[in-house]
């Protein structure tokens, strides 16, 4: 079977992640699903989902890191970052009969694309599966609705703060390549690309973190902690 249906991953989250959801399904039904699924590769920057477009497939990301962009009163805006072994955007495929976001590959990705059709069978007729999505759906927007609400009560310092070391998770270091301009930082905090560069330039200063161009080496772990908590 393909990789999705491993169970031996860390989860990140307290709640049912997509992968533990997949494993709920008989081995006749994960074999309909490798039969009704095509997977693409997408290179860092190119747009996997352009929103508009109808809702055709559900999505789930096997390798890689994708960003969600919403558009607000005419500007994008970043809502969510996507982890491997996730499905992209799934609280809203059954909601709408076309994308309302806009998914970009912000690394080297490979997403599989699934028959909707295929997977709606699988809820119809497999009720575990169907509690399970449930459960997931459920936690993946009680997840997004809380960063989404601590980020708006943090000055830029905490918010800043909190995205490095979400990297720092992601990518299981504390040295690692932003895989986002400034521009989409900004975008993402809600704050302008100044009062970002200048935080940067901050935190390099303090010794907190060390920045080259995109390049990110958490020095003090316990303060970036810290400011993210307070700031």
């Amino acid at each position: 079977m393909p990789d999705f249906f491993n169970t031996e991953t860390q989860f990140n989250y307290d709640f049912l992640d997509a992968k533990e959801c997949l494993n709920i399904l008989t081995n006749e039904e994960k074999q309909q699903l490798i039969n009704n699924k095509t997977d693409v590769e997408f290179d860092a920057g190119e747009t996997i989902i352009k929103r508009g477009i109808a809702v055709s497939n559900i999505l789930y990301l096997n390798e890689g890191l994708v960003k969600l962009e919403i558009i607000n009163e005419g500007k994008p805006s970043t809502i969510a970052l996507v982890e491997s072994h996730s499905f992209i955007g799934i609280i809203c495929c059954f909601a709408f009969k076309n994308f309302d976001f806009t998914a970009t590959a912000l690394e080297k990705t490979k997403v599989s694309f699934i028959k909707k059709n295929v997977f709606e069978d699988f809820i119809k007729l497999n009720g575990d599966f169907a509690l399970n999505l449930i459960k997931h759906m459920s936690g993946v927007s009680n997840g997004l609705f809380h960063k989404i609400t601590t980020l708006s009560q943090k000055n830029i310092d905490g918010a800043l703060s909190m995205l490095l070391l979400d990297f720092a998770r992601v990518y299981k270091s504390d040295n690692y390549i932003l895989p986002m301009v400034r521009k989409d930082l900004a975008n993402m905090l809600g704050y302008s690309k100044e009062s970002v560069i200048n935080t940067l330039s901050k935190f390099n200063k303090e010794g907190i973190i060390k920045v080259a161009d995109r390049k990110i080496k958490i020095l003090d772990k316990d303060k970036l902690t810290q400011i993210s908590k307070i700031g």
